[in-house]
């Protein structure tokens, strides 16, 4: 029996791509079932997010086609508007993957993942991540990521996300741990499943680059600015804002829900973080002896704030 797969896809004011973007995941998820790769019964399950254009009037002629269902559903942001999805798929899915309307997945992306999630035991959560190609809005090739440099496990997962959503697929033990955990003080949707499968499960690398991140206007991240476009970035995020306000109450609640179905070490890296200050435990995070992120510019930045509590 082959397995079924969802397709997560949330809206908001996507009139401009969401005609391309159907067409091509509907290709995409066809080529698979008449390949015999999935099952017939999978499905591109779209949210609509409260669009104020004409995403939803687009997406209804499309939901005439079996294969695509669609969720009217409220402005209510990017991470819940991903839970609803999910929570919808849950029931049928056997794999799950999370998609943006404006990112160009490679013929064999789907195929890779659910190969080497099947490669793994699936009675535990299980999250296949892959890296990607930054380019331009015609699709033109800029560069390629480099996520993974240091290895993708636990004590990074606390305090930096490789897993980028657009290439993430997981199994339904892993959405089952992601729905039952709720969406409060969840920082972002591919991160809190990064963290949950690099503790209680796997979490499987793919080198390979398996999709075209389209840089717009809209949706340009950190990860692809230059070196002083960066700076400016993490300037005004990290010393203006929330940020590390946010990330300590994820851990918090990571700690809450699943502190006791986790190793030894990674219960000790854990036990190292609070959401209030604390001297001591500040001073073990600084002196680890092991990195936490990819960088070693970043690592320096990452002890820094250890040091002064901020993280």
């Amino acid at each position: 029996m082959r397995d079924i797969l969802y397709i997560v896809v949330p809206c908001y004011n996507e009139e401009a791509v969401i005609d391309e973007t159907t067409k091509r995941l509907t290709e995409k998820l066809k080529n698979l079932i008449i390949t015999e790769r999935i099952s017939e019964k999978s499905r591109i399950l779209y949210v609509n997010d409260g669009s104020k254009d004409n995403t939803l009037e687009i997406l209804k002629q499309y939901e005439k086609d079996q294969k695509i269902k669609l969720i009217v559903g409220k402005n209510v942001g990017v991470v819940r508007s991903f839970y609803e999805c999910l929570e919808k798929a849950y029931s049928n899915g056997d794999y799950f993957a999370y998609c943006d309307q404006d990112d160009f997945w490679h013929a064999n992306k789907i195929t890779r993942a659910v190969n080497m999630l099947k490669n793994e035991k699936n009675d535990k959560p299980l999250l296949y991540f892959s890296e990607f190609n930054y380019c331009d809005e015609q699709l033109n090739f800029l560069n390629k990521s480099k996520l993974n440099r240091k290895g993708a496990d636990f004590k990074n997962s606390l305090v930096e996300c490789i897993a980028f959503g657009i290439s993430e697929v997981f199994n339904k033990q892993l959405a089952k741990k992601i729905l039952d955990s709720g969406t409060e003080n969840v920082c972002f949707h591919d991160w809190w499943a990064y963290m949950i499968a690099s503790g209680m499960g796997k979490v499987i690398y793919d080198n390979e680059a398996t999709v075209e991140y389209r840089r717009t206007g809209a949706n340009v991240s950190p990860s692809g600015k230059s070196a002083i476009g960066l700076q400016i970035y993490r300037i005004k995020k990290f010393v203006f804002g929330k940020y590390f306000c946010n990330i300590r109450r994820q851990i918090e609640k990571y700690k809450e829900l699943f502190k006791n179905d986790i190793n030894k070490e990674s219960q000790q890296i854990l036990n190292m973080f609070s959401v209030n200050y604390n001297l001591i435990k500040s001073i073990k995070k600084t002196f680890y002896p092991k990195m936490f992120r990819q960088k070693n510019s970043d690592e320096i930045m990452c002890r820094m704030l250890f040091l002064l509590g901020r993280l």
